[in-house]
């Protein structure tokens, strides 16, 4: 796989230490693209210098100045490479910057971004002893959205495969396009997470021309304030930010009781689904509930299993919420919908997962938790149904049998993870996902439908082995029986 390092130029005074800092790297699975951005006349001579070595790894292009955001677009739209790798052309990578960055992301291959930490260097190169500017942890949320949007720097290493799947990288005109990396950030945080490396990797050079310096912290205040507000819309959070300097806090907006009109069914369909007897009862049961067909997803499950099914048909539909309904569970009692929905709007949940029993009245799913390896676990403590399942209450996960869920959720988490087999697998790892980001995931006693035991598919191992990894870290989302935050 191949890193690829992108340097917008505009300043020559240390371009070259710049570039040696790339030439020096101790892997070569890099190629370098700089672009002159209508910079300094020492600037333009050094690139057309490097232009003529004609280093096979090595791409040089000269546009007029457009600004950061442009020119960074420019470069992550014409260079190939499996990593995107920005770097500034004042700043120098430590030797071994791709190796480490590379390696660790290739062994995280759910990662949006993986990020390491930096220090200052003076003009002269030399490390100057300065706190951080930036923390350097986990990001922070609040109902679905970033409160610390401010908490990133360089260098930071992003999925090409996840980039392509944003608008790119995009600033702000009267910043002079300014903001481009906040906003990035956020775009791909809504596809995969963002995890540390705690090795300096990086050497920010702290001199009298950084563009940074010309915003002041007026500037940089109402940038946040616009791509946390940008981000709220363009996830469809029902919510309002309200202070004016991060973090910050968010209230949720008032909301009309939700009606089954506004629902999209996805009901996964194994096997032929023309002539699928389940298909034929589901139509015919959502049907009764005055539900249009337009609203009725029938997927047939693909090799890979439901999480891709369910995110091709999550992007085709629009619906605020949408119920995730398996072909084998039944839904019997006459008022469940209503129930549902009364629920979800009052105790203002994102997720929502009703009691499961089978045709014996057996635990199916009822208050779904995690065993002491961390590894869900569907049904009750007990085979029977009784009064302690009758509850309502703030869930760990819910399985896939039947979830109720706001699309904004979706869009905040980017849906399954796709490299899942086991549904049972895929559907605890995106509850974590979401409850990571302070979405309320809650099961409900006081509604009941009827399904059937699911064996293990025959990928569960594969699927475990990456579940254990993306999750070894966050424990506490394992035994809280209340939404991180």
């Amino acid at each position: 796989m191949i890193v690829s390092i992108e340097t917008p130029v505009f300043k020559g005074k240390w371009l070259t230490r710049c570039i040696d800092s790339v030439l020096t790297q101790s892997s070569n699975n890099w190629v370098f693209s700089l672009v002159w951005d209508g910079g300094d006349e020492q600037s333009r001579e050094i690139l057309e210098e490097l232009a003529a070595r004609e280093h096979p790894n090595i791409r040089v292009y000269f546009e007029e100045n457009r600004g950061i955001a442009n020119a960074r677009h420019f470069l992550s739209a014409r260079c190939e490479g499996d990593y995107i790798l920005p770097l500034d052309d004042d700043d120098v990578l430590a030797a071994d910057a791709v190796e480490k960055l590379q390696a660790f992301a290739e062994a995280r291959p759910w990662c949006s971004m993986v990020r390491g930490r930096r220090k200052f260097i003076d003009e002269e190169g030399r490390v100057v002893d300065e706190e951080p500017w930036f923390p350097f942890e986990p990001r922070h949320y609040q109902h679905g959205m970033v409160t610390d949007v401010f908490n990133h720097s360089q260098p930071y290493l992003m999925n090409r495969a996840m980039y392509d799947k944003t608008a790119g990288w995009a600033g702000f005109e009267d910043f002079m396009f300014a903001g481009e990396d906040c906003d990035i950030i956020l775009k791909l945080e809504e596809l995969g997470p963002i995890e540390l490396i705690d090795e300096v990797l990086y050497y920010y050079r702290l001199n009298p021309n950084r563009a940074s310096d010309t915003l002041e912290v007026q500037g940089a205040h109402e940038m946040w304030r616009r791509l946390a507000d940008l981000s709220i819309a363009r996830i469809g959070l029902p919510l309002k930010r309200t202070n004016e300097v991060p973090p910050y806090t968010y209230e949720r907006l008032p909301q009309p009781r939700p009606d089954i009109a506004m629902i999209d069914f996805v009901i996964p369909v194994a096997g032929e689904l023309a002539s699928s007897e389940h298909r034929i009862r589901h139509q015919a049961v959502l049907q009764g509930y005055g539900i249009a067909d337009d609203a009725m997803h029938f997927i047939a499950v693909q090799e890979g299993g439901l999480a891709a099914s369910f995110n091709a048909c999550c992007r085709q539909t629009s619906r605020p919420l949408i119920c995730l309904l398996d072909e084998r569970t039944r839904i019997e009692e006459q008022d469940f919908f209503d129930t549902m929905l009364d629920t979800l709007h009052e105790q203002t949940a994102d997720i929502l997962g009703p009691k499961i029993l089978d045709v014996n009245g057996s635990i199916i799913a009822a208050a779904p938790s995690f065993d002491a390896d961390q590894l869900p676990v569907p049904g009750g403590p007990v085979e029977a149904d009784g009064e302690p399942f009758n509850d309502t209450a703030d869930a760990l996960w819910l399985p896939a049998h039947l979830m109720l869920l706001r699309r904004e959720v979706v869009n905040a988490v980017g849906g399954f993870d796709e490299a899942y087999a086991c549904s049972e697998i895929a559907s605890a790892d995106f509850c974590l996902k979401a409850r990571l980001r302070d979405f309320r995931c809650l099961y409900t006693g006081a509604t009941l439908a009827i399904g059937e035991h699911h064996r293990p598919s025959g990928e569960r191992g594969k699927s475990i082995d990456r579940y254990n990894q993306k999750w070894i870290d966050y424990a506490h989302l394992f035994w809280d029986n209340k939404p991180a935050g």
